[in-house]
């Protein structure tokens, strides 16, 4: 098939008048009927057949290649080989090494205490599947921005590159992180303001321009993010062709309705009974996130405990995407969020809910103005028929040290009423955890340069009071709501880092053990390439290791 040049489909005003008159059966009558966006988009279209994209008229092929330029393996989740998730070098190679750790030697790491957080709420977001990375770095390597032989000597497509290969597992996962970063989490949601047909626009004049983008598809409450590499104008529709990634070798359409501005999505996903769902969706679901906005230096929003964000921010990540948990918050005036498999429902005045692309939605992000200081929240699960989900929470306020709570949390159902207190209680000088009726939860708590960890006993209350005067106090409560004990914790960022265990002994009083927290060795940030053309440096790390075993459904 051939290339069409960027220069003959939109620079040509005699082509434009072709290219109207070819846009459908009765491409005439049909015309009169478009709306101008419509009529616009399809200026951009010739009336070249394009076989190997199916029916339709060619609007704009950049080359990509199914079974050439796409990677041959699918789409996985967290893996049972620490090296091939996010390590403390991911964030290393994202935010820098001051951002992530406590000064020292540049060949060592001392942890932050955020960074310990972030580590394990980004694995277990992991687990929702590694799409985004899959479809960025097959971009990247169209653009000639990366290059199969840095990871495989042998490889001369992207298609001869196999899983288990430490340089490329890694290469994944760090362009799959670069989802949550406020530079480029920023330019997708202004992309989620545009119309569907609008972004059909973006595309086609930004793909005959050399533009590699990624697409982000949401549909109820999981997201997914595919490779776009044409558009082919088919009756009154649009077509995007990708590369998903869950999918290799296989060429996909997202059908974008010429009339009713909707996009459709067939066999999105594949349920474990061999059927499938698809996806649909209009404004506010589909996304189109350039490569550009994936160039750093980027910066680290979570990275010092002395936050000066104006917003409360929760974000969720479930261990076991199909048995996710699903947050409902409730404030004093009745006003909600409440999260289902299929739906989202917003009441709450200037909050966002957002969700990273995996199953379960992967990473829940979710902005609770600082206007509204009191609310509660749950977590329930999708069914009966599953288990408690299993999830983690982290919650960053202002003022306050950043809390995080993990473990089976969600017992309650979706749609029925809680039998026990709300899991996390917000008040404006103070942030409350219990833990469910039903089993104990591991909370960690990050306070300057101090990470504090603690076994709540079930039915128990862990009460984290506002800083200050550089302190937090702390203190537990018992089934039956009583004070147990309560001690304080040192928020300075100066001081040595260290971990504490706090645990409750035979009186009821907390005991805290200290320990030192030791560096582990890293390297110096791996700058990403932005030259076309331009090989990373040989590795000594491009060896192959044996495939991870997947342990988690992919998105």
């Amino acid at each position: 098939m051939r290339k069409i040049s960027p220069f003959l489909l939109l620079a040509s005003s005699s082509l434009v008048l072709v290219s109207c008159v070819s846009f459908g059966a009765k491409s005439q009558t049909n015309s009169d009927r478009l709306s101008p966006l419509v009529s616009q988009i399809a200026s951009h279209c010739t009336d070249l057949d394009a076989p190997e994209l199916g029916e339709g008229k060619l609007c704009i092929d950049n080359g990509f290649r199914i079974a050439a330029d796409d990677f041959s393996f699918s789409n996985w989740g967290r893996s049972t080989q620490a090296d091939a998730n996010v390590t403390i070098q991911t964030l290393i190679d994202l935010f820098g090494h001051s951002a992530v750790c406590i000064d020292g030697p540049s060949t060592e790491c001392v942890m932050r205490p955020t960074t310990v957080q972030k580590l394990e709420e980004w694995n277990n977001a992991l687990a929702g599947g590694r799409c985004e990375g899959l479809a960025t770095l097959s971009t990247r390597f169209f653009l000639k921005l990366d290059d199969p032989s840095t990871f495989n000597r042998t490889a001369t497509r992207v298609a001869d590159l196999r899983r288990g290969n430490q340089l490329l597992d890694s290469n994944i996962v760090y362009w799959w992180a670069t989802q949550f970063l406020t530079e480029v989490a920023d330019r997708a949601a202004t992309s989620r303001t545009k119309s569907p047909l609008q972004l059909v626009d973006d595309l086609i004049q930004g793909l005959a321009n050399g533009i590699g983008y990624t697409v982000g598809l949401y549909f109820g409450s999981s997201g997914h993010a595919v490779t776009p590499f044409a558009v082919t104008h088919r009756n009154n529709d649009f077509i995007i062709h990708v590369y998903d990634n869950n999918f290799p070798g296989v060429r996909k359409e997202i059908v974008v309705s010429g009339s009713a501005n909707s996009w459709s999505y067939s066999a999105a996903r594949a349920q474990p009974d061999g059927s499938t769902v698809d996806w649909t969706g209009a404004t506010g679901t589909l996304e189109l996130t350039p490569m550009s906005s994936r160039k750093g230096p980027f910066e680290c929003s979570f990275c010092s405990t002395s936050t000066t964000t104006k917003d409360t921010v929760v974000t969720i990540a479930s261990r076991d995407p199909s048995a996710a948990g699903y947050p409902f918050i409730t404030t004093r005036d009745g006003q909600r969020i409440e999260a289902t498999p299929d739906a989202v429902v917003n009441t709450i005045t200037g909050a966002t809910y957002d969700v990273s692309k995996g199953t379960g939605g992967g990473l829940v992000t979710i902005h609770i103005p600082n206007k509204i200081t009191e609310f509660d929240l749950e977590m329930r699960r999708g069914s009966s028929v599953i288990p408690a989900a299993d999830v983690v929470i982290s919650i960053r306020r202002p003022l306050m040290a950043n809390i995080q709570v993990s473990g089976d949390l969600a017992h309650t159902v979706v749609g029925s009423s809680s039998k026990s207190a709300a899991l996390i209680a917000v008040r404006t000088n103070s942030t409350s955890v219990s833990a469910p009726l039903e089993n104990s939860a591991r909370l960690s708590i990050a306070s300057g340069a101090q990470l504090s960890r603690t076994e709540l006993p079930r039915g128990h209350t862990l009460l984290v009071h506002q800083i200050e005067n550089s302190a937090i106090e702390i203190a537990i409560k018992g089934e039956n709501g009583s004070e147990i004990s309560s001690t304080s914790l040192n928020t300075s960022d100066t001081s040595s880092a260290t971990e504490v265990t706090l645990a409750i002994d035979e009186s009821g009083a907390i005991v805290s053990t200290s320990s030192t927290v030791e560096p582990v060795p890293v390297r110096a940030p791996s700058i990403a390439n932005f030259i076309p053309g331009k090989k990373k440096p040989t590795s000594s790390t491009t060896t192959t290791d044996p495939a991870s075993i997947e342990i988690a459904l992919p998105d």
